[in-house]
């Protein structure tokens, strides 16, 4: 229980850290808008992503089925 608590501090602590970052980054910014400071990933980065794993995972899995495990 001490662990997991420590651990959340740091969480908190790398939290404020980026926070501070990205403020102190937008004071020096001469007129910041928020996609400058952060940007959300894609959804459909993530799907091509993922649609590039599955052909992967099923090309392998042809190339597996022309060999006979005993």
């Amino acid at each position: 229980m001490l662990k997991a608590q420590r651990e959340r501090g740091f969480d908190d602590m790398e939290k404020e850290a980026r926070i501070a970052i990205i403020r102190e980054s937008a004071h020096r910014a001469k007129r910041p808008k928020a996609a400058d400071l952060f940007k959300r990933p894609a959804e459909e980065i993530a799907e091509a992503n993922l649609q590039k794993k599955v052909e992967q995972a099923e090309h392998a899995a042809e190339w597996l089925s022309q060999f006979e495990f005993k």
